[in-house]
């Protein structure tokens, strides 16, 4: 019964999630249709003239559109004279498009606006994707289209995109045109979606609704493209986590095809092959929808159908590639039943895992699968009606939740195992530490007895022992001793682990206690050519240990030594080092690789597979020096050896007599830093900014007067005035100040100079990683915390003023850099039409040649390396460059001045010169007919403001709005010249280019410079 209870809940739960994902989707629905009032077109009219256009609604230019069954000029399409197909209504949109059997037509219909209305209006139509070529004129102008419409075959040129077009109307009716051509494939040109008119301003709104829901669907699927690509590199690296990546790639690629096909035009591909792409594109964001659902699951991962599939979406893709475009439409119906039983399947196997309860966190994939069958189902109402379903990003976001929310719970699944696993293993690991500690004191009491009777019968002068055996008694007594500190090695780890082990410290000499274990360890280098050797020297200093664990110390080190080394020799050295003895046991064995050092000080860790040690010598040995206060170390090359170095306090009374020559060397120090600090010559701008005097003072004192100029001022204000007077290598600013903090006025300061142009450092009274993300995150290049350390300070200081003068050297360069890309088009062109001039007309050819000189000379003049020049120089290279390209190409360029004069003012150089190449190069050499370029500078009371205009094809909107959001850090080859004048003018006087463009009509690009 309570297994039937939990089955109807589960079942239950998928009803209402089910439930209210539809209700999202059909609110979301309600936001976007129409109101029910909307007027309905009749006979090819579509009148309005008794409403207002409504400045919040799209109308859907819904009902009988007048068709011909030829492209009738729009010009002519009223012109009784002429003789045209007869027309007929069509109802727009066509829901069967079977009935037009033309591959070419036009539509039409008039749209009567309100009399009282603004004649001024601006306005907006939005035309879906027509199978497969439109061209919208609009009162008889082409104002849109898209691909090419023709009559042929052979002119036609699909594209089947949806477009939108802004326009002003000055009369009361409007009348558009549509031609449309479809060659491509068999269905007919028609117009199956909704035509929408509206405002521009509620077009633009029901624009941006629309690419903001498609923002959020690609920003999720970039996030989770991201993060598998993070799990490849840092946690999983197996192919298949790159197959996620992909897989969460084409869903995007898939959205942004199905918004706006035109993505695809940079591709200069034909239709048949575009549509070729996309589908391919679909097919692999269905095919990764089935396998990111297979993995999910747990119990049916292994279905047989999976494999099915796979090779059913490897054969789609094979024939999307190979098959003619008309047999692709016709097969439209295979791949459908392909992608909904896969889909089927997947979801199915699902939701029976939710309700079988097969793991707790099914949930979650019961909500992504119901998330998409949702989207599934509604994307089969879109293509069956005609309903125009905007972008809906909810059923994306359901789906991440639920695929995030599966993996979170993963992991806290596994990370409470792992925690289980953890507690056992180290509720073992003390039962392990517990028995070997019982049987090492159990063993070495039998151990010692065999030693203490071993050692009397060695001893006994009247043992019947020949040479060889008494020799062979004592090898011995000395393995019973090594087997001993085996075992103290053991119960020493396990006090150690406990905090249990406590030292004695005495004063003793180092090299009785190396000698001894010499001799202890003699009978283990029998059978090897190991000499073993120390050049301690007699007078070494005592040092302060415990002589016990001074000698387990040496053994377990000299052990190891002589076990990895067969044939060589082991050297013991010694010297002080900062009150301390520096022990080094050096040998010439196997040595060691990373992996093995990087082993070597965990537990019951070994050397190599063959090692009968039980690991514990070297971690041993670790622990007992740290207990002395000193360090152990290793340094080893495979097959070259190891260096062994570990350190130990000095006794007292040698403290004393290193005493001295350890004060000397200390006050050495600052010395040299003074004569250091005195070697430069050059003077560097430094500003403080502190509300506090004395600290004012004490970094003011820090810095030599003789390398630096520092300034302080005590507020944020006084601050920014001072910016203005000066150029600052380094501004030191304290975060903590009144009115305008730190943090704001850095935020000020980076508004005119970048993070190298103008290094700012920032005093802070706190180190939390949440005080130094605010600073970097406002702009500041780098932190000292108070109180402040004087070397770090200047350290820092000077390195960021280092890196500010390696920039400003760059930055001189730059213009010149700039003027010297001379095209060698241009020099080249110049130079053949100076040769022609000189058969024809040799005044010119003179001419020519003058004014090509003064353009070269001005071009490499080192004045170019100034901030600025004066503007008649300026406009002299201007006149020298326009000269040369009227000559060039005649009538295409005409030029025009509008001068005030005189003016008298300087500007940045080969600033005007950049923008008239652009205007010409990029704007009206476009043209076939060329164009006009106009420089127009005029004098204000405060500044001089100077344009460039040409009537030339304008700036694509991408570019455009790349320039106009002052993303400097894109290096891109398009509008260099635009994009170097703009950064020197905000450098310079904190403003930048404005820059109007018009597509086919021209662009305008301006700039101030101030007279103070």
């Amino acid at each position: 019964m309570s297994l039937f209870k939990n089955t109807a809940s589960r079942v239950l739960t998928i009803v209402l999630i089910f439930i209210a994902l539809t209700i999202l989707r059909l609110l979301w629905l309600s936001y976007f249709l129409p109101s029910s009032n909307q007027p309905v077109a009749h006979e090819g009219i579509f009148d309005i003239r008794h409403q207002q256009l409504p400045e919040d609604e799209v109308l859907h230019l819904n009902g009988e559109w007048l068709y011909y069954p030829d492209l009738v000029d729009p010009l002519t399409i009223n012109d009784r004279t002429l003789t045209y197909s007869s027309s007929v209504n069509r109802t727009i949109p066509i829901k069967d498009a079977g009935k037009i059997a033309q591959s070419y037509g036009t539509y039409r219909l008039k749209i009567q606006l309100n009399t009282n209305a603004a004649k001024d209006n601006h306005y907006a139509i939005r035309i879906p994707a027509v199978s497969t070529a439109s061209a919208l004129y609009i009162n008889g102008k082409l104002v849109g289209q898209s691909g090419k419409v023709a009559s042929n075959p052979q002119s036609h040129k699909g594209q089947a995109a949806p477009y939108t077009v802004y326009f002003t109307n000055e009369q009361s009716e409007m009348d558009l045109v549509l031609h449309v051509s479809n060659f491509d494939t068999s269905e007919s040109p028609t117009i199956s979606k909704r035509v929408l008119f509206s405002s521009a301003t509620a077009m633009i709104h029901h624009q941006q609704v629309t690419k903001l829901s498609l923002a959020t669907i690609s920003i999720m699927l970039i996030i989770f493209a991201l993060f598998s690509i993070l799990v490849f590199l840092f946690i999983y690296r197996k192919p298949i986590v790159l197959l996620f990546t992909v897989g969460f790639l084409l869903p995007l690629a898939d959205e942004l095809i199905t918004f706006d096909r035109s993505i695809l035009d940079w591709l200069h591909l034909e239709y048949a092959w575009s549509f070729k792409l996309s589908s391919v594109i679909y097919l692999g964001a269905s095919f990764f929808f089935v396998q990111f659902m297979r993995v999910l699951l747990v119990k049916y991962r292994y279905a047989k159908c999976f494999q099915l599939f796979f090779h059913l979406y490897a054969l789609g893709a094979l024939l999307i590639v190979l098959l003619p475009i008309k047999w692709l439409y016709i097969s439209n119906l295979l791949f459908f039943i392909l992608y909904a039983a896969s889909f089927l399947f997947v979801v199915a196997f699902a939701l029976r895992e939710y309700i079988e309860n097969q793991t707790q966190s099914s949930v979650f994939i019961a909500l992504t699968a119901l998330s998409t069958t949702n989207g599934v189902i509604w994307g089969l109402i879109k293509s069956i009606y005609v309903f125009d379903i905007p972008v809906y990003p909810l059923d994306y976001l359901f789906i991440m939740l639920g695929f995030s929310s599966y993996w979170f719970k993963r992991f806290f699944e596994n990370t409470e195992q792992i925690k289980d696993l953890v507690a056992k293993l180290q509720k073992d690991d003390e039962l392990k530490d517990e028995f070997l500690s019982s049987s090492s004191q159990k063993l070495w009491d039998p151990m010692n007895k065999m030693i203490t009777l071993g050692q009397s019968i060695y001893d006994n002068p009247n043992n019947k022992l020949v040479a060889e055996d008494q020799e062979n008694l004592k090898f011995l007594i000395d393995i019973g001793r090594s087997m001993s500190f085996t075992l103290n090695d053991i119960l020493d780890y396990t006090r150690l682990k406990e905090g249990n082990l406590h030292l004695h410290k005495k004063v003793i000499s180092i090299q009785g206690a190396v000698y001894g274990v010499f001799d202890m360890l003699r009978f283990i280098t029998n059978g090897k050519q190991i000499h073993m050797n120390s050049t301690i020297a007699q007078s070494f200093p005592t040092i302060l240990a415990d002589e016990k664990r001074l000698i387990q110390i040496l053994f377990n080190l000299l052990h190891n030594a002589i076990k990895y080394t067969d044939a060589g020799s082991i050297e013991i050295s010694a010297h002080i080092e900062k009150n301390m003895a520096v022990i080094h046991i050096h040998d010439t064995g196997l040595g060691m690789d990373d992996s093995i050092q990087s082993r070597l000080f965990s537990p019951y860790e070994q050397g190599n597979e063959n090692d009968d040690g039980i690991g514990l010598g070297l971690l041993i040995s670790k622990k007992l020096i740290e207990l002395h206060g000193g360090t152990l170390k290793i340094h080893s090359i495979p097959n070259k050896g190891s260096d062994v170095y570990f350190t130990l306090p000095l006794a007292m009374e040698n403290v004393k007599d290193q005493h001295n020559s350890l004060k000397h060397e200390i006050t050495a120090v600052p010395a040299e830093e003074k004569i250091l600090a005195s070697i430069t010559e050059k003077q560097f701008k430094i500003l403080m900014v502190d509300d506090d005097l004395v600290n004012l003072t004490i970094m003011r004192s820090l810095f030599a007067s003789t390398e630096y100029a520092v300034k302080t001022v005590t507020s944020s204000e006084m601050a920014l005035a001072a910016l203005k007077d000066n150029d600052w290598d380094l501004v030191i600013i304290d975060a903590m100040m009144p009115y305008i903090s730190g943090y704001a006025l850095i935020e000020m300061m980076r508004e005119h100079y970048s993070l190298l142009e103008l290094p700012i450092l920032l005093l802070t009274a706190r180190k939390y990683p949440e005080d130094v993300y605010i600073g970097f995150a406002h702009g500041a290049n780098d932190y000292v915390t108070k109180p402040i350390n004087a070397l770090e300070l200047k350290v820092r200081s000077r390195a960021l003023i280092d890196l500010k003068y390696s920039i400003h050297q760059q930055l001189q360069l730059e213009t010149a850099w700039l003027q010297a890309q001379i095209q060698p088009h241009f020099l080249f062109n110049t130079l053949n039409t100076i040769a022609s001039l000189s058969t024809i007309d040799t005044d010119r050819m003179v001419n020519l040649l003058h004014h090509f000189g003064e353009y070269l000379h001005a071009s490499f003049d080192v004045r170019n390396l100034q901030r600025v020049v004066p503007l008649k120089e300026e406009l002299e290279l201007v006149n020298s460059y326009l000269y040369i390209e009227q000559q060039r190409f005649g009538q295409l360029l005409h030029v025009e001045w509008d001068i005030d004069s005189p003016i008298n003012i300087d500007i940045p150089p080969i600033s005007i010169q950049n923008l008239v190449e652009n205007a010409i190069r990029h704007g009206v050499l476009k043209q076939e007919k060329g164009g006009t370029v106009c420089i127009r500078i005029k004098d204000a009371p405060d500044f001089v403001a100077i344009s460039v205009i040409d009537n030339g094809v304008g700036i694509d909107p991408t570019i455009l709005h790349e320039l106009q959001s002052g993303n400097d850090h894109k290096s891109t080859n398009s509008g260099i010249g635009i994009r170097n004048t703009d950064l020197r003018l905000k450098r310079i006087y904190g403003q930048r280019l404005h820059i109007e463009s018009t597509l086919n009509k021209g662009t305008t690009i301006s700039f101030r410079i101030p007279k103070n």
